[in-house]
Formats: structure tokens, C-alpha cells, sequence
């Protein structure tokens, strides 16, 4: 009966542990959740929020470290749009030559663990990493930039390519 009793808790612990170990990086007017675990010493800090946009931003005390840059931000144009994979290839394309209009730049996609389809922007000098995905009618783009008078370096872009492969995008529905 104990080695029950005991099995029972060490699962209870493994439940709570597993359960705890994703945390809420951001909530936004109740309709869209960022679930992960931020890098160590990062801590996500909000900038401004209003009806319609957030913005923030994860940052460490590491004044070498790179920041990620949050926006989310709803868009008429993609009301009607559940996520980045249900937009036809003109659409996407469209938002492509927006980043290239401004920036020399290399796209690539990927599907995060969770099923969530992104649109990878790296600036060819590594000054930036884009993530963009649509969800529910809201972008989402997560920018990494680098610390002042520094590029990314292929460590930093694996790193928080990473934790966003790794990132839950959830609609929250009421």
C-alpha cells in the first residue's frame, strides 16, 4: 500500500511539475495566449497595450543579451482568418514584399510543436529575426534584435528559433 501511495505521489508531482512548466509569456484581451518558457533571465515586460494592440517586450539584465520585440495587433484585411496557413499564396506574398521592401531579407516557414504555421524573416546582416503568424484575425510578430552596435549571432538565432518552434499560440474562446 505505500509503494502505491508513494508511486501515486511521485506522479502527482510529475503532473504538477509538467503542468508548471509552461508559463503564460502574454495574455491579450482574452482572445490570444503566448504559452512558453522564455530563455533563462529573460522576463517579459509590457509596453503599452490598447484595444486592439499590444506591445512588449522579453529582455534580460545582460546588456549583450539580444530583446524580443512583441507585437500583436488585429487586422481587418485578416478578420476572417483563423492562421497563417489558411491565407492564400497572393496574401502571403504580399506580406513578404513588406519585409522586402525595407530590409534585405531570406523567409522560410515552419509549423511550432502546437501546429502554429510561421513565417521566418531573418535580415541577411542579422540585425533582426522576424517571426509572423496570423491568428484569429490578429498578427503576431515576434522581433529579435540584437544589443546595441551587435548582429545575432548563429547561436542567439538558434536559440530563439528555438523557443519559438517551441511556443503555444492559443485562441482563447469563451
Amino acid at each position: 500500500m505505500k509503494k502505491i501511495i508513494a508511486l501515486l505521489c511521485a506522479l502527482l508531482l510529475l503532473a504538477v511539475s509538467c503542468a508548471c512548466a509552461d508559463s503564460t509569456i502574454v495574455e491579450f484581451n482574452n482572445t490570444i495566449q503566448l504559452n512558453g518558457n522564455l530563455p533563462n533571465g529573460y522576463q517579459f515586460a509590457l509596453e503599452s497595450q490598447e484595444a486592439f494592440v499590444l506591445e512588449g517586450a522579453a529582455s534580460s539584465g545582460d546588456p549583450a543579451a539580444p530583446a524580443l520585440e512583441i507585437y500583436i495587433g488585429f487586422n481587418d484585411s485578416y478578420a476572417g482568418i483563423e492562421s497563417l496557413d489558411k491565407l492564400d499564396e497572393a496574401s502571403l506574398e504580399f506580406i513578404r514584399q513588406g519585409f522586402s521592401e525595407e530590409y534585405d531579407v531570406t523567409f522560410s516557414q515552419f509549423v511550432t510543436a502546437s501546429g502554429d504555421t510561421l513565417l521566418a524573416v531573418r535580415e541577411n546582416s542579422n540585425n533582426f529575426l522576424d517571426f509572423y503568424t496570423i491568428c484569429l484575425g490578429y498578427e503576431i510578430e515576434l522581433t529579435l534584435f540584437p544589443a546595441e552596435g551587435q548582429t545575432l549571432s548563429d547561436e542567439q538565432i538558434s536559440q530563439w528559433t528555438e523557443f519559438v518552434r517551441t511556443l503555444d499560440i492559443l485562441p482563447i474562446r469563451g
